[in-house]
């Protein structure tokens, strides 16, 4: 008989990865997928249930105050002992500059006061104790624990193992010793997101410098695991390779509901509300040079909303222009983060990187994306809302996760609201000169360009199944 593997979907980016790659499909040809998805979202149920999935709606991670008082305890242990980044303070303290004073102050002191107390002999062993009782006690892991015997399930495999929508589960799973496996959504993730208190018998990542972050923080795991961290590449990357999954202009057009015209294209991938309120400043310099005749050739701007933000708060912050066209990613009714994210949601970005000119985003993964369409990648480096500050928005493409990408000089970062201008208008004239750096993007951040990431991913899953 086939193993049954459950495969955990959390986040809507874990449907593009898990199930619009095709990875299920492949899945199902050696073992039996066993879907635990973590909200109600009934289209996508229904659709895996047509297609002869075994699918199960998963109670959240419940977690008591208790519980969750020492889980942020052991963020700073985790922040400052294990996580050892060079970078790991810059966005904590970066987006203190949209808090009060007083709010920054009594973080500050509360976060030292817990960091020092991390050096009393024994007490990191004792918060590890008691977070370790308090999981048994104060949240619902005995719950988790029944539902996983009850599902029958040989193994597990997560893209998400940092989302506490799961970590309950993942952690009575682990409880029950299921063979672990993690595929790392996105290389910002094992920086970026949090302890991640499940030891996995497999991680597979982008590239070697997530290979080398997995092996510095979670030594012991992977000594564990006999050093079984595989670099598979970006899964989510397939589709750029996939000539299907970009529309016909005209059709895209209407998707997006751009006028079928032959103006060139400004492309604005938006980042999130949580690191960047005050992000709109950009797009209103571009649509005040475009308004005073400063852009040459009167290109259109297409507004892209991150899947995590709110379309309403850009309008709401930029004045009225008939240059501007607004769009919008998958997002969730009840939460942002919940929805379900379909094959023409994949066919509307690869047609949206594909069809525009011009790209402009501030530290986002959109730079890759874009890249792998061979686009001009402007950056903006600068802000006039929160000027010669200790930690400027500059930093963020010099952070951990992000470095290697700004290092291949593949980006054109704009220090200025006139550079931004000046890249814009050279890159509309001069693409060729922007993209010679595109191949050394994608190498650098997913390493493999062939399009095959996915079936390198369940090959690594089929490998480690015959090993149970």
């Amino acid at each position: 008989m086939k193993k049954r593997i459950a495969v955990t979907i959390s986040f809507s980016f874990s449907i593009r990865y898990i199930v619009r790659t095709g990875l299920l499909e492949k899945m199902k040809t050696f073992c039996e997928p066993v879907v635990c998805i973590f909200w109600n979202q009934e289209d996508l149920i229904k659709e895996l249930l047509h297609k002869g999935f075994e699918v199960h709606v998963i109670p959240e991670s419940g977690k008591g105050a208790q519980y969750i008082t020492v889980r942020y305890k052991l963020d700073y242990w985790f922040r400052y002992f294990r996580l050892k980044s060079f970078s790991k303070n810059f966005e904590p303290r970066y987006v203190e500059k949209f808090k009060s004073r007083k709010k920054v102050l009594k973080g500050r002191l509360r976060e030292y006061y817990h960091l020092l107390k991390f050096f009393i002999p024994g007490y990191t062993q004792k918060l590890l104790r008691v977070e370790n009782e308090l999981l048994q006690s104060d949240t619902n892991y005995a719950a988790m624990v029944d539902l996983i015997v009850k599902l029958r399930i040989d193994a597990l495999f997560c893209v998400t193992p940092f989302h506490h929508q799961e970590d309950i589960f993942l952690r009575a799973a682990k409880a029950c010793n299921l063979k672990m496996m993690t595929s790392i959504l996105s290389f910002d993730n094992i920086v970026k997101r949090g302890w991640v208190p499940v030891d996995y018998d497999c991680y597979m990542v982008w590239n070697k410098y997530n290979a080398a972050e997995i092996r510095r923080i979670y030594v012991d795991a992977v000594k564990q695991n006999n050093d079984n961290v595989q670099v598979v590449g970006a899964a989510q990357f397939d589709f750029y390779k996939r000539p299907e999954y970009v529309l016909p202009k005209k059709d895209w057009l209407q998707l997006v509901g751009l006028p079928d015209t032959n103006r060139k294209i400004i492309l604005y991938a938006g980042g999130p509300v949580s690191l960047f309120p005050q992000e709109p400043q950009f797009l209103q310099h571009i649509i005040d040079a475009l308004e005073k005749g400063e852009i040459a050739s009167e290109p259109i701007i297409l507004f892209r909303c991150h899947p995590i933000d709110k379309v309403e708060r850009w309008k709401d912050a930029v004045t009225p222009s008939a240059h501007l066209y607004f769009d919008t990613s998958w997002t969730g009714n009840t939460k942002l983060t919940y929805a379900n994210v379909t094959d023409v949601d994949i066919m509307k970005l690869c047609s949206t990187l594909n069809y525009t000119d011009v790209h402009v985003n501030v530290a986002s993964t959109m730079t890759i994306d874009g890249s792998a369409y061979y686009k001009p990648q402007i950056c903006p480096a600068y802000d006039e809302v929160y000027k010669n500050e200790k930690y400027p928005i500059s930093g963020f493409y010099y952070q951990e996760h992000y470095s290697y990408t700004t290092k291949t000089k593949g980006i054109a970062l704009a220090n200025s609201k006139k550079e931004l201008i000046d890249f814009i208008n050279d890159a509309l004239q001069n693409p060729s000169k922007y993209i010679t750096r595109c191949d050394d993007v994608l190498k650098e951040v997913i390493t493999y360009t062939d399009g095959h990431c996915t079936e390198r991913v369940a090959a690594v899953i089929e490998n480690e199944i015959a090993k149970i």
